[in-house]
């Protein structure tokens, strides 16, 4: 009798850690825009918040584990450099002295999706070149 697997196939982009790593930045990302309230008001209202929630509705593609490899390298990419942005953002004099502690907690919940995003990075990399190993020559 043959068992079968409920974790999703490598080959179609999707790993346990792959998802739960894309589950951790949505929740993050998630309490942030809940946090933020009129403050992403202004960021829509003057674009600075749109590139943000665009990858925050294709990411949760990398939650159900939908994406392939390379998309999921791409998203990843472009969610690093966009947190390491609004890092250096929220750590500003100007965003500091405007926003006072609430920049720094900003800031700090940013460098987290720093670390989250990279985590994702090196993973989907890593399920791409096993992928790539894996296929017949």
């Amino acid at each position: 009798m043959e068992t079968t697997s409920h974790t999703a196939s490598p080959q179609n982009g999707r790993t346990s850690l792959g998802r739960q790593v894309a589950t951790a930045q949505q929740i993050k990302d998630t309490l942030t825009i809940l946090g933020m309230n009129v403050l992403l008001v202004f960021g829509i209202l003057f674009g600075i918040g749109i590139p943000g929630l665009i990858l925050y509705g294709l990411r949760w593609k990398l939650t159900r584990g939908g994406a392939t490899p390379t998309r999921a390298i791409v998203l990843w990419a472009l969610t690093t450099v966009h947190e390491v942005l609004c890092v250096a953002l929220f750590f500003s004099t100007d965003m500091q002295a405007e926003l006072h502690e609430w920049a720094t907690y900003l800031g700090w919940g940013y460098a987290l999706g720093v670390l989250i995003s990279l985590v994702g990075v090196v993973e989907a990399a890593t399920n791409s070149s096993s992928l790539a190993e894996s296929l017949p020559q």
